[in-house]
């Protein structure tokens, strides 16, 4: 029963009209994505927590939750950088009345932007990959964990009938 009131629950939060899927009740089961956060960029996620869940989809969910911090920090961290630095720079040039000029300093400072940090880029792109491996295998893990636990549910059931 339970079960079935989730599924209408996630069914009328996707297919109802705004103001009828905002009176719908929460469910810490579901997840919840924000609007992208204005430094990072970055759409904070709170992952729901099932009722039942595994040990596997436990390690998924809080593996999920570290990354996506880990992802926001840098971005933040990164794009705080970026905007202080072009902010000195338009500082400087807002004098200047050609607006070629000013997209040409611009493109330069992007360039050399990149160029000067491409170390750390490479870094971060490198265990971001790491990252999403070890995430698709604990996906994997979770998916196979739940699996199991619904094909023992179900022989619990059948025994128990017959």
């Amino acid at each position: 029963m339970m079960q079935a009131s989730r599924r209408l629950s996630n069914f009328v939060r996707k297919t109802a009209p705004k103001s009828l899927a905002s009176e719908v009740p929460i469910h810490r089961q579901l997840d919840y994505v924000s609007p992208a956060h204005k430094l990072s960029n970055i759409r904070q996620i709170r992952y729901g927590k099932r009722l039942d869940e595994t040990p596997a989809e436990m390690a998924l969910r809080l593996f999920a939750t570290e990354l996506h911090e880990w992802n926001h920090r840098y971005w933040s961290e990164q794009n705080k950088q970026y905007l202080a630095l072009k902010e000195e720079l338009l500082d400087e040039i807002e004098s200047l009345e050609c607006e070629d000029e000013i997209e040409r300093i611009m493109g330069e400072f992007y360039r050399t932007y990149l160029l000067s940090n491409k170390k750390n880029f490479n870094s971060y792109t490198s265990q971001w990959r790491g990252h999403n491996l070890k995430l698709l295998y604990l996906s994997g893990r979770a998916k196979g964990s739940r699996i199991v636990r619904t094909v023992r549910n179900t022989f619990k059931r059948s025994n128990r009938v017959g």
